[in-house]
């Protein structure tokens, strides 16, 4: 089906849209209606304002801003902007620290009529009505690309032309005074649209074309393999031929298609023929040279054979990862790296991609050092295993295979020097270097038993014991451990390099817990995934080739159980019908689909109040249709039509902003239709859900205001709030960022900066899950981790949940709580040493919302001199003028995190030093005594901190003073229960600042 490309008047009209729509709503603007009383403003300038000039003026002034700070333009009209600074001068004045002790001081009488002055008039300011006026601000990126996905059921992420949304000074990007719209911006909105609604709309009387194909594994499996070895370039290792078949088994569908067959010809100059590449055009003809089965990494696994083909498909270790490369993490390490690699895979829709795979019931390959087990009446001795032996095992249980061979000194036979060994034990087997007598520990079953073994060193089998083992044994009760664990099964979809690969995951691994079969279906869209990008029918024969990786996924190195692949299936693009789901949801059913106009219009109508989330205005539906009239009489193209009033949707002001109507601006409710927008973008990052919509028509959203709020918590989809707020509040971009000495900190690769990255996410959403006390996020006696997490902080084996994040007790004292992890530390710090200034005030800024002033100008960055310790270098900094006030309220609450290095991990040493004296004078040693005091004496802080961030983020504005204040008191009613998190969501959506407009 052709579609037409938009109208260039559509671009045109939409500044006329958004100005139409700013104009008919009142902006906030900040500035008070009302100012101070005159009374007041005269008493400011009789009594107050010649003691500003007297004592402040000198240090205070436009020229002059010691700190920051100037004050010669107060008035005594205390305007919104200024209460906060009005705050901090009646703090100095009431603890005597300013003016300096070696400055003229103010009497008793002068500090009190100011104190009581600046009482007076804060208390009147916050008694006038601030203005609301409503709200308009753009969607960001992330709340754009969920609302498209959610309203079109497209899987396609378009929006990564968008530039990223700027961060406002509270630390979010959802702020309105930012959310900026560009030409840039607005151009990429309408590509983003004629794409998305491209990806939906199909010429439903065509027959889609499907491609399938099929690489099924095992020994000996392809009983007629291609007869020359393929080659498919540096670290590749690819499977023999006869280990694979691959076959294009026709897709099974309730529709009529067309199977989309493999290109199989192909002409080549440079080609392989044997391990010479070949200079001159060369041709194919053979489905071998469109798809390969290989394995593409490094010799040198360190315990067991990475892959094996046996009869029941291909067996795979985890894929360790090497050392990372070129800033991206790589598998290339000891391979056990399974790819399918192919030269043709669809441009667009969505895939599936099915795995046919089993947990083989595997032996546990044994440690060097490992004690031979003691022989025992029980015990079975192998003398002839070169050759097939069948042996009775006496009882079921645990056995230690020890094999020796026939390399003799005086006392003992020992294995030297090592080879390869190779064990069949009944359907299963066994390989891997023999450098050591104790080889595996497996589970057998009572009764006969086959056995067979080929040693591939220089020396010949001597004998094999197999020992039964105690449930007490140590290598029993490890084996009973190893038994119990899963493969995870991954499935990755890029391209190659000659260098690597280029990849990106399919979904979230698989736990594969049985032995028996079965499928493991992954599921994606192709446009988000790596493309080749290459030209069409480049004459390389390695040129533009896709893979799909299939592994056993590495996370902190224990033995696992091998992962038994038996097929990889891919189909696409993948429809469960046809016309498919993202085109019915547009042409909705009708009993009007016969007539174009009336039709058209129930289309337009139903997206668009959809796409607007409320119903729309018979202007709104007359403007839209009009388009389509306009399209429809010059195309005669129904769905071309409609495409164009779909997109003019898509891109208008209702669709791709947050709109808070307000008739004036005195405070009004929100009306049901704004809340339920209001609630699902807090929540869940995107447009409200039918169930929403339905209360709101209903009148009934308010009513239902708290248990809604715990549904959208309780739903998949408050994922989002987790990686959006969490991420900025805890400001993790500066993880993502830093650059770590990978000298210095080998452990931090990118496998567990992903990890660790998702650490503070999962911690917190496990607390708001769990409505657990405020106090957690402090001082907790748990992590929220998975393995990987789990083995940095030297706690491998407390959880065999494999990538899922879980509850671990740690059992020690600087683990817990947000302040000591990795991710978070490490961000705060240069990726060599730790910076306490950093850690300082973050902590100030984002835990106790007592944010540092911005440093003044041509202020030195902390001296890098190894010479100097960091006390030393701190005060050298601090002895900059201008420097000392500022670091006053950083440095003490950032010193004791010197207790972790710049990976974020506890260390001991000159280094550690994490003796500090906070600002109120307590001492505190280190980071533990730091929270124990902050959930002892400043907990109250913390819980207003956290209702700041919360409401904020939720209004997507800076609050004024008196919202602050109010969460400041209102929050101490949440003190009795703890300040559980669940219960402050709920608090802030049941306030009036998140109500009114």
């Amino acid at each position: 089906m052709h579609l037409t490309s938009r109208q260039p008047s559509l671009i045109c009209g939409f500044a006329g849209f958004v100005l139409a729509a700013t104009l008919g709503i009142g902006i906030a603007t900040g500035q008070d209606s009302d100012t101070e009383a005159p009374d007041g403003q005269e008493r400011f300038g009789q009594d107050v304002r010649p003691l500003l000039a007297k004592y402040c003026y000198d240090c205070h002034n436009e020229e002059q801003r010691e700190s920051g700070i100037r004050v010669d333009q107060l008035d005594g009209s205390l305007p919104e902007r200024d209460l906060r600074l009005w705050e901090g001068i009646r703090a100095q004045l009431e603890d005597e620290a300013m003016p300096p002790q070696q400055e003229d001081q103010p009497s008793v009488a002068e500090r009190t009529l100011m104190i009581r002055w600046i009482d007076r008039g804060i208390a009147m300011a916050r008694s006038r009505p601030s203005e609301k006026n409503g709200s308009i601000r753009r969607l960001t990126v992330a709340q754009y690309r969920n609302t498209l996905s959610d309203l079109l059921g497209i899987q396609e992420d378009f929006s990564n032309v968008l530039p990223p949304d700027a961060v406002s000074k509270d630390g979010f990007v959802n702020h309105e005074q930012t959310m900026l719209l560009s030409p840039l911006v607005l151009e990429s909105y309408f590509d983003i649209a004629e794409r998305a609604l491209d990806a939906c709309i199909v010429d439903e009387h065509t027959r889609p074309a499907i491609q399938r194909f099929r690489m099924e594994l095992g020994k000996s499996i392809n009983d007629d393999p291609y007869p020359e070895n393929l080659i498919l370039g540096a670290l590749s290792h690819l499977l023999p031929n006869q280990d694979f078949m691959v076959t294009e088994p026709a897709p099974t569908k309730p529709f009529e298609f067309d199977h989309k067959r493999m290109q199989t010809q192909f002409r080549f100059i440079e080609g392989y023929q044997g391990n010479d590449t070949v200079r001159g055009w060369r041709d194919y003809n053979s489905i071998d040279h469109a798809v390969f089965a290989c394995l593409r990494g490094n010799d040198g696994y360190p315990k067991g054979n990475p892959y094996e083909s046996v009869p029941q498909g291909l067996l795979l270790r985890p894929a360790i990862p090497n050392a990372d490369l070129f800033g991206v993490s790589s598998t290339y390490g000891p391979m056990a790296n399974f790819k399918v690699a192919l030269r043709e895979l669809p441009e667009t829709g969505r895939f599936r991609i099915t795995v046919h795979a089993a947990k083989y019931d595997d032996a546990l390959m044994l440690d060097p050092g490992t004690p031979i087990a003691k022989p025992d009446a029980d015990s079975i001795i192998i003398r002839n295993a070169a050759e097939p032996t069948t042996v009775q095992i006496p009882q079921h249980g645990v056995y230690q295979v020890d094999v020796y061979l026939n390399v003799a000194t005086k006392d003992e036979l020992q294995p030297d020097p090592p080879g390869e060994l190779s064990l069949d034990i009944g359907e299963r087997h066994f390989s891997g270097r023999l450098n050591h007598v104790p080889f595996l520990a497996l589970r057998l079953p009572a009764g006969p038993l086959d056995v067979m073994a080929h040693f591939g060193g220089e020396s010949a089998l001597d004998r094999m014991v197999l020992t039964p083992l105690g449930k007490s044994n140590a290598i029993a009760e490890e084996f009973l451990k190893f038994e119990n664990r899963r493969p995870r099964l991954g499935v990755h979809l890029g391209l190659r390099r000659d260098c690597g690969s280029t990849l990106a995951q399919v979904g979230d691994p698989q736990d594969v817990s049985s032995t028996e079969f079965r499928d493991y279906v992954f599921e994606g869209a192709i446009a988000n995934y790596p493309d080749p990008d290459v030209e069409k029918n480049n004459v390389n024969y390695l040129a533009g080739l896709r893979e799909i990786a299939v592994r056993s996924e590495f996370t902190d190195g224990r033995d696992m159980p091998r992962l038994l692949l038996r097929s990889v299936e891919f189909e696409g693009p993948y429809y469960e019908s046809w016309p498919p789901a993202t085109h019915r949801n547009l042409f909705i059913e009708s009993q009007n689909r016969h007539q174009p106009s009336t039709y058209a219009r129930e289309i337009i109508e139903s997206f668009a109040t959809r796409a607007y989330r409320r119903p729309i205005t018979d202007a709104e539906a007359d403007g839209l249709f009009a388009i389509w009239e306009r399209a429809y009489s010059e195309t005669s193209n129904f769905q071309t039509a409609i495409r164009d009033s779909l997109l003019a949707t898509l891109t208008s002001p209702q669709f791709l902003f947050l709109i808070e109507n307000s008739e004036d601006p005195e405070p009004e409710p929100l009306t049901e239709w704004e809340l339920a927008s209001k609630l699902s973008y807090f929540l869940w990052n995107s447009a409200p859900d039918e169930r929403l919509l339905k209360l709101a028509a209903a009148e009934n959203l308010h009513r239902n205001l708290q248990s809604e709020t715990n549904r959208l918590i309780a739903d998949p989809r408050f994922n989002r709030f987790i990686e959006e707020f969490v991420s900025q509040w805890l400001s993790l971009d500066k993880f993502d960022t830093v650059e770590i000495d990978p000298q210095r900190f080998p452990k931090l690769t990118n496998l567990m900066r992903k990890n660790l990255r998702q650490e503070p996410l999962q911690f917190v959403k496990y607390l708001i899950e769990n409505n657990l006390p405020l106090s957690h996020l402090l001082q907790s006696d748990f992590i929220v981790a998975n393995e990987v997490v789990a083995d940095y902080y030297g706690l491998a084996g407390q959880t065999d949940d494999g990538f899922k994040f879980v509850a671990i007790k740690h059992g020690g004292e600087t683990l817990g709580g947000v302040l000591t992890q990795a991710g978070i530390l490490s961000g705060l710090s240069n990726g060599r040493e730790s910076n306490p200034v950093k850690r300082g005030a973050w902590l100030a800024r984002k835990i106790i919302a007592q944010p540092p002033a911005d440093p003044p100008p041509n202020v030195p960055e902390l001296e890098d001199n190894t010479q100097l310790t960091l006390r030393e270098r701190l005060e050298k900094h601090r002895s900059v003028k201008g420097c000392v006030k500022c670091h006053s309220g950083i440095d003490p609450w950032g010193i004791p995190f010197e207790e972790f290095d710049a990976a974020g991990q506890f260390r001991t040493g000159a280094d550690a030093d994490g003796r500090s004296i906070l600002p109120d004078e307590t001492e505190v040693a280190g980071v533990g005594e730091l929270k124990a005091y902050l959930v002892r004496d400043r907990m109250d802080q913390v819980a207003f901190s956290m209702l700041k961030h919360l409401a904020s983020y939720a209004t997507g504005r800076t609050l004024t003073y008196n919202e602050t204040q109010f969460l400041r008191e209102q929050g101490l009613s949440l003190k009795a229960d703890r300040y559980r998190l669940r219960d402050m969501i709920q608090f802030v959506v049941g306030s009036k600042l998140f109500l009114e407009k």
